[in-house]
């Protein structure tokens, strides 16, 4: 008789509160932090936007990753970043990790905020350049996010591959804008 009681008051407390909606992939139900991917990948797999915003200098861009999740993500370092030519496949940029402005420190995005990246493209050398299809970003052990390209008019580039690569610089994430477009 008890456990019938016990068990009918569990499933209407239950239903009281409403049935739990699944976690989004990558995420716990009912934590704040994330879990594992996968048994074989300790990357985490939040909702992250991520942007580069072209600057009045050549080749210079503001790259912003906003946590779009429900949990606060956790990072720090460089972000890792790769690139594709016109066909899809891997172009092999080289991509230099700067000190700039300084040491990343551990960040943690709640949701809806926003860290911040300098990215220096090398777009005058047109021998030893990778005309471009798509950027990805890695924040420090999470996936790779592809990257939304945006113009100095505040449009988004739609075509990438008139933009011409042969190497890029990359500085630090770090919690505000300000010294990320600092590079040597």
């Amino acid at each position: 008789m008890r456990l019938t009681i016990l068990a009918a008051a569990l499933a209407l407390g239950a239903t009281a509160c409403g049935s739990p909606s699944p976690a989004p992939q990558g995420e716990a139900a009912g934590t704040n932090t994330f879990t594992s991917a996968s048994a074989t990948s300790d990357k985490q797999q939040p909702a992250v936007k991520a942007e580069l915003t072209m600057q009045g200098k050549p080749g210079l861009g503001l790259l912003a990753a906003t946590n779009q999740g429900t949990a606060p993500i956790t990072f720090q370092g460089w972000p890792k970043l790769a690139f594709t030519n016109p066909a899809n496949q891997p172009a092999a940029i080289p991509v230099e990790q700067k000190l700039v402005p300084g040491e990343g420190p551990s960040i943690t995005l709640q949701p809806g905020q926003t860290a911040f990246a300098g990215v220096q493209l090398d777009v005058d050398d047109e021998v030893n350049s990778f005309a471009i299809n798509e950027m990805t970003a890695e924040l420090p052990g999470m996936v790779p996010v592809k990257v939304a390209f945006i113009g100095t008019d505040g449009r988004p580039i739609a075509d990438l591959t008139t933009l011409k690569v042969s190497e890029a610089k990359v500085g630090t994430m770090q919690p505000a804008a300000q010294g990320v477009l600092v590079f040597d």
